[in-house]
């Protein structure tokens, strides 16, 4: 039984999963290498779990006792009798290397997990020492609150911790485990990869970027529509992962990074976070589109013709994933639904015969 957990990385990522850890009872260490990264973690810790008590998610007790379960480890050695390890440092493949490493070292009796989201396992795990107790375990953003997890073999990955790693997700974190293949993007960044590349694709005069969202979620029931959800991520942070995918797929067409979103970053339009995306906010709320976010080529498309592309799109990577081995449809409609929300999963709709 798994008691005592290690976070690296006190990001958002991190504090996230240290979060979620210490609400499950489990004792957390955290290291990150960057002093202020540590003495920021309490506050960020506190102001999470305060939010939880606010929504009645956690009782005031509860949130204290999670809060006092959080101990933080300015260096690796501080890690010392923890068992399971979950790595959320920066997506820098030479650092999560060498953090491997030194991790394997420092622990060599603990399961070792990625919580990479656009770089391979295998070549995150290539540094490891004892390599069958290493594997990937990616959480979704914000870890207390997503249920899906996406458990990852490495080429080397034992059964015992992958058997291990799966029961640690759903029984003591009470998460969704949903094995996938080491493939760019796993599952969701891969499969909802068109909901982002081929909308502003769509984009024109009869099919503006609000115009599309209120299609997607009148038609589709989904909870946001592609720029609205774009937005909420971060336009950088949406755009480095298609990136990423991008290249590590062999720079397929269809992925190729929207020359409009990156000249949404270049110019600051980060999203929610910078006060302009797709779309311009006035204190977080929403007060009309981006007049910057038009594209170079208008589609043609209307809005609902918009919605249905995007859905078959969906359905579309889904079958490439599937046919390459990457996942079982029954995992992909799992991951989709419990990660964005969404009524049903790609290959859902097709057997319900939607015809939106």
């Amino acid at each position: 039984m798994i008691e005592r957990v290690a976070i690296v990385g006190a990001g958002t990522m991190g504090a996230g999963i240290a979060q979620l850890c210490a609400q499950s009872g489990l004792s957390v260490a955290v290291h990150d290498p960057i002093p202020a990264a540590l003495a920021a973690l309490t506050g960020r810790l506190s102001a999470a779990l305060a939010s939880a008590v606010s929504k009645g998610k956690l009782t005031r007790a509860d949130a204290a006792r999670a809060l006092e379960r959080v101990r933080t480890a300015p260096a690796l050695d501080d890690l010392a009798g923890s068992q399971f390890v979950i790595e959320a440092a920066p997506e820098d493949l030479a650092l999560k290397q060498e953090l491997f490493a030194r991790l394997s070292r420092a622990l060599p009796e603990a399961i070792l997990a990625t919580n990479t989201s656009s770089l391979a396992v295998r070549d995150a795990l290539a540094r490891v020492e004892s390599p069958e107790r290493a594997l990937g375990l990616h959480f979704f953003n914000p870890p207390a609150a997503m249920r899906l997890v996406e458990l990852v073999r490495a080429p080397a990955t034992g059964e015992s911790a992958f058997a291990l790693a799966r029961s640690f997700a759903q029984d003591a974190l009470g998460r969704v485990p949903v094995e996938v293949a080491d493939t760019p993007g796993f599952i969701v960044n891969r499969v909802m990869r068109p909901y982002y590349v081929r909308a502003q694709a769509l984009l024109g005069p009869s099919a503006g970027v609000h115009a599309v969202d209120a299609a997607c979620r009148e038609l589709g029931g989904v909870p946001m529509g592609p720029f609205e959800l774009m937005d909420l991520i971060g336009l950088d942070v949406n755009l480095a992962i298609t990136r990423s995918i991008y290249e590590a797929l062999g720079r397929p067409e269809r992925f190729t990074p929207p020359t409009l979103q990156a000249e949404l970053v270049a110019r600051g339009a980060l999203g929610r976070k910078s006060g302009r995306g797709f779309y311009l906010y006035d204190a977080g709320r929403k007060v009309g589109e981006n007049p910057q976010a038009r594209p170079p080529r208008p589609g043609a498309a209307s809005p609902a013709q918009a919605w249905r592309q995007l859905r078959d799109a969906l359905a579309e990577e889904a079958d490439r994933l599937v046919a390459e081995g990457g996942a079982t449809p029954e995992s992909v409609d799992r991951a989709i639904t419990l990660a964005m929300n969404f009524p049903r999963g790609p290959f859902q709709w097709r057997r319900e015969g939607a015809s939106a």
